[in-house]
């Protein structure tokens, strides 16, 4: 059931992002990331997870492997997690609070929207400088 929830949220976050125009690749199982997206000038290197909890743990290991792969491959590493019946939340590793060996993540925590994330939105700086 876990592996079906995942799979789905990694398919709903494809979706968006494809709305947000970039290119998408799955990669299915148990690999470095599961997503990588690019639209040309920005690509994004996401570890996909979803939750019914309003906490969530990851090994270490996996936000290393997150960040190992991004460096590699020229991407920004993007955590993105579902909290269900609550939306989706974007972090990246260096934002990430340690707890322990593990991090954590709550759904309280400060976090960037998908807009936000590929630039489709504003900042407030944007905002000012459009109106000074």
């Amino acid at each position: 059931m876990r592996y079906r929830r995942g799979a789905n949220a990694e398919r709903e976050l494809i979706r968006l992002l494809e709305k947000a125009g970039f290119a998408v690749l799955r990669s299915a199982g148990s690999h470095r990331v599961d997503l990588v997206a690019g639209n040309g000038r920005d690509y994004l290197c996401i570890e996909v997870k979803s939750t019914r909890s309003a906490r969530l743990y990851l090994p270490e290991e996996d936000i290393e492997k997150l960040r190992s792969f991004a460096e590699s491959f020229g991407g920004r590493p993007v955590l993105a997690v579902k909290f269900i019946n609550v939306g989706w939340r974007f972090y990246l590793p260096n934002e990430l609070r340690r707890s322990g060996k593990n991090y954590r993540v709550d759904v309280g925590d400060p976090f960037h929207t998908l807009e936000a994330l590929v630039g489709k939105q504003k900042t407030l700086e944007g905002v000012i400088t459009d109106e000074g």
